[in-house]
């Protein structure tokens, strides 16, 4: 099968749905198919390792970047022959589509509460056009299935859109058991040393390159509010250290938050800590979650956000009710850093078998099942 994945950035260097790309193309390519890239940029180091079809794109403002790289596609799918074409970027020149970035439909309803706000944002030049790109993709008679990772946004898409259920089909997201696995805790010792931690201090993780999105607010003001007085933060990925900074010196944390920026091997960082949590207001399904369970680390997350499926509370994780739940993110924090350590063993494994059902190999089998679907229902 000749399967063009459609990702504008195909890098492993910047968020979870490029490495996923990356991902999945691999996986496709060791179960025998042909995989072209089509996209606007590439990782210089990947460029001997997939066929990359380059995209044109107006840098001219934000909305023409989206505009111009949802219709260039289309030129350039009517210039190829493909037997599968696979969205993971907003386009309506698709086969099949992936939800993986929000849906901006609805990020713009949870983000902007203020009403006020929120009508100029849909005035906004940017919205409107990913708006627009959206509808033409979930409306369009010529995308066969669209994949979700969530219940969540296989509810949303048929709320906002009025996707028929059957289009729609659930593939959970998939994560590297080879890179992330609890053998990393191995290294914790060395981690905590490199991080100013002490042996036994507890330690939450964060990660991700939009902290206010992810919530970091509501998490350090958890941690001011928090009994467990020594715990220590670990926040990782490029976002606004100033101002988050200024933030947790104002709640006299200054001295319990580590910055460390964007790192390349997060499977350490991961295997050093006690809990992972990310208060996300809403995204589909947050990589950093699983991947933070296959190193054997519980997770604390958000039940408005799409990675609330995979949570069994109290045995691999917890859920809170909404993400600027403060208090109640205090308590789990210190719910979780009172357990011994038998029952923590315990979490982490529960955490591992998670990740095991889960894996890059499984998501890759179970879209190709998608594919071999719309493939049958294209020939007849």
């Amino acid at each position: 099968m000749h399967i063009a994945l459609v990702r504008r950035c195909y890098s492993l260097k910047k968020a979870g749905a490029e490495r996923y790309c990356v991902n999945l193309s691999r996986q496709l390519q060791r179960l025998g198919h042909r995989v072209t890239i089509i996209g606007e940029s590439i990782d210089p180091e990947l460029r001997d390792q997939i066929e990359f079809i380059p995209v044109q794109v107006n840098h001219f403002a934000s909305w023409t970047k989206n505009r111009s790289f949802a219709d260039n596609v289309q030129t350039v799918v009517r210039q190829h022959k493909f037997d599968i074409v696979h969205g993971l970027s907003r386009t309506a020149a698709v086969d099949t589509f992936r939800v993986t970035d929000p849906l901006q439909a609805h990020w713009v309803n949870v983000f902007y509460r203020n009403r006020v706000v929120r009508f100029l944002q849909h005035l906004n030049p940017r919205h409107r056009t990913i708006f627009n790109i959206e509808r033409s993709v979930f409306q369009s008679p010529n995308v066969r299935r669209y994949i979700t990772q969530s219940k969540l946004d296989s509810r949303l898409l048929m709320e906002y859109y009025g996707v028929p259920e059957e289009k729609i089909v659930r593939v959970c997201n998939g994560v590297d058991t080879s890179t992330f696995h609890p053998g990393v805790r191995s290294e914790s010792d060395s981690v905590r040393e490199e991080l100013g931690v002490e042996p036994g201090q507890p330690l939450l993780v964060f990660a991700s390159m939009d902290f206010r999105r992810k919530g970091l607010g509501p998490l350090l003001n958890a941690i001011a509010t928090c009994r467990t007085r020594d715990v220590k933060l670990l926040v990782l990925g490029d976002g606004d250290q100033r101002t988050y900074g200024r933030l947790a010196h104002d709640l006299g944390i200054a001295r319990n938050v580590v910055f460390a920026g964007r790192q390349s091997t997060m499977a350490r960082f991961y295997g050093a800590g006690d809990l992972f949590v990310l208060p996300t207001i809403y995204e589909p399904f947050p990589n950093v979650n699983l991947e933070a369970m296959a190193c054997g680390l519980p997770v604390l997350t958000s039940a408005t956000a799409g990675g609330a499926d995979i949570i069994q509370p109290g045995r691999n994780g917890y859920l809170l009710s909404h993400p600027e739940a403060v208090q109640e993110m205090a308590e789990y924090i210190d719910l979780h850093l009172s357990l011994s350590d038998r029952e923590r063993q315990d979490m982490a494994a529960v955490c591992w078998q998670t990740a095991q059902g889960m894996t890059v190999e499984q998501n890759a089998r179970n879209t190709i099942r998608v594919f071999e679907e719309v493939l049958k229902e294209k020939a007849a």
